[in-house]
């Protein structure tokens, strides 16, 4: 099927348990039912752990998600004085989950990890004021200008 007759198409439902990964695969999570909310943030940290234009993540309850392998935790503080602790596969570096102070209960995994390219969009862009400039954002995604 090209691309343009796919446009528009519902993905297929998506299926739990889901599994994501970091790049060398040592550091494994497993999501149980489909997370609570998606959404994508173009902050400068996001930009900067990320390395791309925004973050894409999918948070799920800490009760859903299981993590195996071996990582490391880093905690920063956001511009809110809030702290983001994420968890880092120990071989590769990259990062898998984190957790945010200002929601407790809850985990946060990139989407990218997923490797699944029907995963749902997110439903929120945040800090669409620092975005990209050549970045449009779809009219199904709420921007909001901070947080």
């Amino acid at each position: 099927m090209a691309e343009s007759e796919m446009r528009g198409k519902a993905p297929p439902p998506a299926r739990y348990p889901k599994s994501a990964a970091c790049l060398c695969g040592a550091l494994r999570v497993t999501a149980s039912v489909p997370p609570q909310m998606v959404h994508a943030c173009s902050c400068l940290d996001c930009q900067r752990q990320s390395g791309s234009a925004f973050s894409y993540s999918a948070f799920f309850a800490a009760s859903a998600v299981s993590v195996e392998g071996e990582f490391r935790s880093w905690r920063r503080t956001s511009d809110s004085g809030r702290w983001q602790e994420t968890d880092f596969c120990a071989t590769c570096g990259g990062g898998l989950v984190s957790r945010l102070e200002a929601l407790p209960g809850l985990v946060c995994v990139p989407v990218g990890c997923f490797a699944d390219p029907d995963f749902q969009a997110p439903g929120t862009l945040y800090w669409a004021s620092k975005r990209h400039r050549w970045l449009d954002v779809p009219a199904c995604v709420e921007t909001v200008e901070t947080q």
